[in-house]
């Protein structure tokens, strides 16, 4: 076990870095930096961001990253309740639109064939003409092919990637499925140049430096977020 902060504290100064310097390079504030340094984590916003945060100034202090994370997970369990597994199971719906084409299909060719029976007081003739072989029927029902069915199925629209992308300098993104509980889909530190991508329809977003990316769904991209001060995006 070693002291987290006092790392931290190490590795800035061997740098030649004051608290203003790193809060440039991490684009983290520096009343966060000093909460790390001190190990005062219940000056952060939670547990999730205390872990995002240590791994940024690690990484940008040269230290071993996952090290120090999984040193702060071992002093400091998740007592959070784990949700049960399967309570989220869900039955899938079983798309009954083909079969219901295919069964009405079926009931035209029987209407069909019904219709052009003989009736009851019919000669001979007709009777056996009626009972020939099918071969010998000279009525034809198109039944619906394949793509025909698959063609009248609603067509489900896929949405656009929700795009992040670092511009002008580095910024901490945590995405989450839904709303801040959700799944987590990414946690990362995008330079600039780099994009992410997160294929869902719904997704909520922690920037820390919003002023150093640009984000947007399609050919909506936000607009007016803040600079530096970090802020929570759902789109």
């Amino acid at each position: 076990m070693f002291e987290i902060g006092a790392s931290l504290t190490a590795a800035r100064q061997a740098r030649g870095l004051e608290l203003r310097d790193a809060e440039q390079l991490t684009c983290l504030r520096a009343r966060y930096l000093v909460a790390l340094e001190h190990e005062r984590y219940d000056q952060l916003p939670g547990r999730t961001y205390a872990r995002a945060f240590l791994r940024t100034y690690a990484n940008a202090l040269g230290l071993h990253a996952d090290r120090i994370v999984a040193e702060f997970d071992e002093q400091n369990p998740d007592t959070e309740p784990q949700q049960p597994l399967g309570s989220t199971f869900h039955r899938p719906r079983r798309n009954w639109r083909p079969l219901a084409l295919v069964a009405s299909a079926l009931v035209a060719v029987a209407v069909v064939g019904w219709t052009q029976r003989p009736s009851g007081g019919a000669s001979p003739d007709l009777q056996s003409a009626a009972a020939a072989p099918p071969a010998l029927t000279h009525h034809r029902v198109a039944v619906p092919a394949v793509s025909q069915v698959k063609a009248a199925q609603k067509t489900v629209a896929v949405p656009a990637p929700l795009v992040v992308k670092a511009t002008t300098g580095p910024c901490w993104v945590l995405a989450r499925s839904g709303g801040p509980s959700g799944a987590t889909l990414a946690e990362q530190t995008l330079q600039p140049g780099q994009v992410l991508r997160l294929h869902r329809q719904h997704v909520w977003l922690r920037l820390g430096a919003p002023g150093n990316v640009t984000v947007s769904r399609g050919a909506r991209t936000l607009h007016g977020l803040p600079a530096a001060e970090p802020v929570n995006v759902s789109l």
